[in-house]
């Protein structure tokens, strides 16, 4: 169910099965693969893929160019585009290597994406994921207290496939300075092997910075620094190992104009309405057409997988997310207190059956009085045109009050809101010869300031372009649910 997507980054080490329990165990290949898998499914449901056909299939494209070069390897190679803002790449063990739709935003040649995705390979075949994973870390499950709470988790554990205090959270395998310089030097030599420039890394990398130092001050939240520590010293030494690497440059799969035309559309920001946007503490899903108000003052959460919000201090929580169940709608109910009356004893103290607009709806709520404070439990489902949907509520008495109003306040969107829905993307633009890019940015309505278009570009800020050439711009548009572009 496409909800809207959570700030994260890095690799996902959350809720894997048997994950390391003994570091000094030895991890063959097969293994790293099946972990890889299990990671993978993580990332999807926590961070999502973003909704871009095309653009995938090219970025794989250039992946599996550099992996036709590796010569004989265990591992089965999967590339994929992360809805994710920041700047960032990342690899999991086993062959699965991502790239936030925030860095290819930056991307202005194909050797600086192949840079990347080769330094990312290098990591993977390095095997440095299996020397990290004595560092993993977990999470604890809700500990409110009664006897029904332990029903209510396992259920809203199914639903967001982890703890609700940890969904979304990562947790990043930091490479050390020696394994960034493996990585490095072997990308460097796979790029160079596949026909690109490995000039290429060095260029990516200084945009990367480049792009982070501006964002610092506008909501940056983490970076492919932040889990690929870079220096001066780093840099210098990647030039130094160019030279001893022979060149056999031939041409890119795509020009800096085809690569354009492959970000024309590209959705830019924090939020991406593909998959629903938060407007302070309201969610609005216009593909779903539906809305709902969370408490203004809880923390809100958007994964692929569902929307929610927690108390501050752990009193509450409530997620929305798809039904997991194979029972028909109207079966829903009676098997939800069946369960409780078996496991817990208790009956609901609320029961109701209603409309929200014209969908279907279920409302079942449980006072738990077993433990230290009473806790109020709501279980609301929904059935719609486009997904039969659950919305899970529990908390401490005192939240109670909100947690009824955050369940109660689950409607369809009214037009207005409908049209409401905007987002940032990133679009292209002519600048003319002898136009400076302030003079530009004035002329097409660009939102990114000089620096920024600047950086993007891959040019100077005072630079004024000899010729007429194609620039990638942002604007905000409203979102439409057909179509891409």
């Amino acid at each position: 169910m496409p909800w809207s997507r959570v700030r994260a980054t890095g690799i996902l080490l959350l809720g894997l099965p048997l994950l390391f329990a003994c570091a000094t165990a030895v991890i063959s290949p097969e293994d790293e693969s099946e972990y890889g898998v299990e990671m993978s499914h993580q990332v999807e449901n926590q961070i999502g893929l973003y909704n871009d056909a095309e653009l995938t299939q090219y970025v794989s494209s250039v992946g599996q160019r550099l992996v036709n070069s590796l010569g004989e390897t265990p591992y089965t190679f999967h590339f994929a585009i992360v809805d994710q803002f920041e700047p960032n790449a990342f690899a999991s063990m086993g062959g699965y290597i991502y790239v936030s739709r925030g860095l290819l935003a930056g991307m202005n040649d194909e050797m600086d994406l192949a840079g990347v995705l080769a330094h990312e390979i290098g990591h993977v075949t390095l095997r440095h994921h299996v020397r990290q994973a004595g560092r993993s870390m977990g999470a604890g499950l809700l500990t409110l207290p009664g006897r029904a709470v332990g029903v209510f988790s396992e259920g809203l554990g199914n639903m967001i496939n982890a703890p609700i205090e940890a969904a979304g959270e990562v947790f990043l395998a930091s490479y050390s300075r020696s394994q960034e310089t493996e990585a490095d030097d072997y990308g460097l030599r796979l790029a160079a092997a596949a026909g690109y420039d490995p000039h290429g890394l060095a260029h990516a990398l200084h945009s990367i910075e480049r792009t982070v130092a501006q964002l610092t001050g506008e909501e940056h939240e983490a970076s492919f620094f932040d889990s690929h520590p870079t220096t001066p010293t780093r840099l210098a030494d990647i030039s130094t190992q160019i030279t001893a690497i022979p060149l056999a440059i031939t041409l890119p799969l795509a020009s800096r104009e085809q690569l354009y035309k492959q970000l024309d559309g590209l959705w830019w920001g924090q939020q991406n309405p593909q998959g629903g946007v938060f407007s302070k503490a309201t969610y609005l899903n216009a593909d779903m057409d539906f809305t709902i108000a969370f408490a203004p003052d809880w923390k809100t959460i958007n994964t692929p997988r569902f929307v929610g919000a927690s108390q501050p201090d752990g009193g509450a929580y409530i997620a929305l997310g798809s039904t997991q169940s194979e029972l028909e709608f109207e079966q829903l109910g009676d098997a939800l207190t069946a369960k409780m009356r078996k496991q817990t004893g208790l009956e609901p103290s609320e029961r109701r059956s209603f409309l929200i607009g014209n969908w279907p709806a279920q409302l079942i709520r449980y006072d738990d009085n077993s433990g230290s404070e009473k806790v109020s439990l709501y279980h609301l489902f929904v059935d719609s045109p486009h997904s039969t949907f659950t919305v899970m509520a529990m908390g401490l008495e005192r939240y109670e009050a909100q947690l009824r109003e955050t369940v109660e306040s689950l409607r369809q969107l009214n037009s207005s809101e409908r049209a409401s829905i905007q987002g940032q993307r990133l679009r292209l633009a002519q600048i003319r010869p002898g136009e400076s890019i302030s003079s530009f940015n004035r002329r097409v309505a660009n939102q990114w300031p000089v620096d920024l278009t600047a950086i993007l570009n891959g040019t100077e800020a005072e630079a004024q372009e000899n010729i007429s050439q194609t620039l990638k711009i942002m604007r905000t548009e409203h979102y439409r649910t057909q179509g891409k572009r």
